[in-house]
């Protein structure tokens, strides 16, 4: 029996330490939490909790319920000012400033201060080491955290400078002595790099201005007796100046003028390659690259072209269809290049309309199908021939969902026009095979008057020529909307 009394103190003796534990861990954590938000800038009250809070919790939001607007008062919400309602609900969640914001706002600023200081510290190691770049970051993280150290700047306008990043160099020099005007450093170093840059009167201005500050400065004073001896007596004018070199210029005894040597003419084997090169002396024809601008080249798609090697000089007897085939192109090209004379007036796209053309093939893709299509634009018929080829089957795979609503157009144009050619292939097996094109539903929404008048022609001649059933017209005027 008093085993068990001892087990039930023991086991209560440990709910309250682990209890005690408990609370201070969370108490630890609150503190923590505080000093976090303080030190960030984000600050709380922490105030002992007041008695009957959770009672004065209900009447406030009984009180928020009851000053709510219902939703069919005009009148009031007419009164209602938005702009004090939202300082209110921001005020609500900023919550009351401690008593120590002072405090904590000048910790914070010190730790950014420690943080750059620190940074500044590796930029000057990595300068004793003359890794610039290395530096440059280090100082460029110093001035994000703090912006009004002329110190700063300065480091960094040396890596520029060691850099010959020059103009960099200069800006980070103004924005020194734009915070600390008696920097001397900074004005030895804009003028090292005006002086560079062949700005001799804006260094020497700098360099006076250092010695004003430092009587004392050796260096400065032997950088602005050489600038002024660049500059010409008292440093009125600048050596840089196109106008006193002009003057002040006089040429050594030994001075030799500058020799700029013309290319040599080519020489004979030059020239004679040249020859080879251009035909000259041989029976051949020499066929060179033709260079055209993007927007004259053909659209059609290429084609393999059987190419023979003959030896250079020789002529091989039995020309084979290749041959035949180039002259003949050459000569159409010579012809059609040549200039017509004052009375003619015929143009190249009136021949183009008249010209059969052969040896077409079936597309693959849209690309290929749209380029032909444009291409046989303006030839008489050859669209109709074009679209013959083609199995209607296929039409949604070559197609896929880049179908226009002008190609359907030009499309139907043509069906009706050259239908007479849609004999092996029946007008309605390209109707359906259209239909199931990916977004037709969308492309019918563009159809015009005279499209769908076309699309109605071609029904007739599906009903009487092709013996479509009723319900198959009737299906086929559905998809297209007529």
């Amino acid at each position: 029996m008093e085993k068990a009394f001892e087990i039930q103190r023991q086991a209560r003796d440990n709910a309250k330490t682990i209890h005690s534990y408990l609370t201070d861990l969370q108490n630890w954590e609150t503190e923590m939490k505080r000093k976090e938000a303080a030190i960030n800038g984000e600050f709380e009250q922490v105030l002992p909790p007041v008695r009957s809070k959770q009672k004065r919790e209900k009447q406030g939001l009984r009180k928020k319920r009851a000053d709510r607007i219902t939703s069919s008062d005009y009148g009031a919400w007419e009164k209602f000012d938005v702009e004090k309602a939202c300082v209110e609900v921001d005020m609500a969640d900023i919550g009351p400033v401690s008593l120590d914001s002072k405090k904590s706002m000048d910790a914070k600023k010190e730790k950014l201060r420690e943080e750059a200081q620190y940074e500044k510290n590796r930029g000057n190691t990595f300068v004793k080491r003359e890794k610039w770049d290395e530096a440059i970051v280090c100082y460029n993280r110093a001035i994000e955290l703090v912006k009004d150290d002329a110190i700063y700047y300065a480091n960094r306008a040396l890596c520029h400078l060691m850099k010959d990043s020059l103009h960099q160099a200069i800006s980070d020099c103004n924005e020194a002595l734009k915070l600390d005007p008696n920097y001397v450093k900074a004005y030895q170093r804009r003028a090292s790099a005006s002086e560079k840059l062949g700005s001799l009167r804006a260094a020497s201005q700098d360099l006076q201005e250092v010695i004003r500050l430092e009587p004392h400065n050796n260096a400065a004073r032997k950088q602005l007796e050489d600038i002024k001896k660049r500059m010409g007596t008292k440093g009125m004018k600048s050596k840089s100046s196109p106008i006193s070199e002009s003057k002040s210029f006089i040429p050594p005894n030994n001075y030799k003028p500058k020799i700029i040597e013309l290319p040599d003419e080519p020489s004979k084997e030059e020239r004679e390659l040249e020859k080879w090169k251009d035909g000259v002396g041989e029976d051949i024809n020499v066929i060179k690259p033709v260079k055209k601008p993007p927007h004259l080249r053909s659209k059609r798609a290429l084609k393999n072209v059987p190419i023979q090697e003959i030896p250079l000089g020789r002529i091989d007897k039995n020309t084979t269809e290749t041959d035949k085939t180039v002259e003949e192109v050459n000569s159409k090209l010579t012809e059609l290049c040549k200039p017509d004379p004052p009375e003619s007036n015929k143009l190249l796209s009136d021949v183009l309309t008249t010209e059969k053309v052969e040896n077409l093939t079936a597309p693959h893709n849209s690309v290929q199908f749209t380029s032909e299509w444009k291409y046989l634009k303006n030839k008489i018929g050859a669209r109709g021939d074009y679209l013959s080829i083609i199995d209607p089957e296929k039409l949604p795979a070559i197609f896929a969902n880049a179908l226009e609503s002008d190609i359907l157009s030009e499309i139907l144009q043509t069906l009706h026009q050259d239908i007479q050619k849609f004999t092996k292939k029946s007008v309605s097996e390209y109707l359906l095979a259209l239909s199931k094109v990916k977004r037709f539903s969308t492309l019918t929404l563009f159809l015009t008057r005279d499209d769908k008048e076309i699309i109605r022609k071609l029904l007739v001649h599906c009903e009487k020529e092709e013996k479509l059933t009723t319900g198959e017209i009737a299906e086929l005027m559905e998809l297209y909307e007529v």
